[in-house]
């Protein structure tokens, strides 16, 4: 049985939607990540940063409020990486350019930042940007074992 043409462009923007939607929430997650660093080498200043009590008057700060990512949010994290490195020849003349645009696209650079720091005009970025996902959304849409790790 045959897919109407309607069909078929319904799942295809569904996917897009899907895959624009797991960079952003990975690129929110990131935010939440701990930095890293040495814990072999001594922080000499780190006794200066403690909270005092409520009593000193002039003294107390609130103990910073630390946010953690949730389980859902790693595990699109890690299928974004997936998904980016999917990009090779086959998608993108460039595939870094095409992987580091779809990764500033989803924490939020306007197009104009994205085009002044690629050396392009904004609307060329956009399209460059809507062909990466286009063609990147037809070798997924062959290949959904990746999304795997959602479904179950």
């Amino acid at each position: 049985m045959q897919k109407t043409l309607e069909k078929i462009i319904e799942e295809k923007v569904k996917l897009l939607s899907y895959i624009v939607d797991i960079l952003d929430d990975a690129a929110y997650a990131e935010r939440f990540i701990t930095k890293p660093h040495n814990r072999n080498c001594p922080s000499m200043y780190k006794i200066l940063d403690y909270c005092y009590d409520k009593k000193d008057l002039g003294f107390y700060d609130r103990p910073k409020l630390v946010l953690r990512a949730t389980p859902r949010q790693m595990t699109r994290y890690s299928l974004a990486l997936d998904i980016l490195m999917e990009i090779d020849k086959d998608v993108s003349d460039n595939p870094r350019m095409a992987r580091k645009l779809l990764w500033l696209r989803a924490n939020r650079f306007k197009w104009t930042q994205l085009a002044k720091q690629f050396g392009y005009h904004r609307i060329t970025i956009k399209k460059m940007y809507e062909t990466i996902l286009d063609k990147l959304c037809n070798k997924l849409k062959n290949n959904l074992y990746i999304f795997d790790k959602i479904f179950k």
